[in-house]
């Protein structure tokens, strides 16, 4: 039987929306626990999907599909489900937890967002003893690690003293966040 461009190909729409949703939505929830630029989680998916694309430029003929479809399949499709398992193994597999005490300079109340405790922003302040395993200026490019959310992680009354961070380094070498508290 003779396969036409216009028929849709199942597997490759499968790909493509598996891609765009579940991945994507992985993408999103462990990138916001990681110390992961944006810039290198699309310079992952896009060489990632181009590995892929460079994978099947053997069989575009075979596959009988238009170049736009076969650039969305790979690109979009392969690119992100394979950046999101990256990032997810990073997330998984780690070494062992190390915490961070640092003292607060700031705090911010958020009564806009309507949530109860309210959300809480903060500046931490420069850590005075004892190692440093995420120096402070490393939070200024991951603002989102910087605000809590919820009483499991506002642990304080009146107003937050100190901030403690505990984190692990990824398999790929990525550190992650694995809990936040405000005492």
């Amino acid at each position: 039987m003779q396969k036409d461009k216009d028929e849709v190909n199942i597997f490759m729409l499968s790909i493509l929306l598996i891609g765009v949703f579940p991945a994507l939505g992985a993408i999103f929830y462990v990138g916001s626990l990681t110390f992961m630029r944006v810039d290198t989680v699309f310079d992952m998916a896009f060489i990632s999907g181009a590995s892929v694309f460079v994978g099947h430029l053997p069989f575009l003929k075979k596959l009988k599909r238009y170049l736009g479809e076969i650039i969305g399949y790979t690109v979009i499709g392969w690119g992100l489900i394979i950046t999101a398992s990256v990032m997810g193994c990073n997330f998984l597999i780690h070494n062992k937890p190390v915490t961070d005490i640092y003292p607060i300079v700031s705090a911010i109340a958020h009564p806009e967002d309507r949530e109860l405790p309210y959300p809480v922003s903060i500046t931490l302040g420069n850590q005075n003893s004892g190692s440093v395993h995420v120096p402070v200026a490393d939070y200024k490019y991951f603002p989102g690690m910087l605000r809590f959310r919820g009483a499991e992680e506002q642990q304080f009354v009146g107003s937050p003293k100190i901030a403690i961070m505990t984190t692990a380094m990824g398999i790929f070498g990525y550190r992650v966040m694995l809990s936040k508290e405000l005492q």
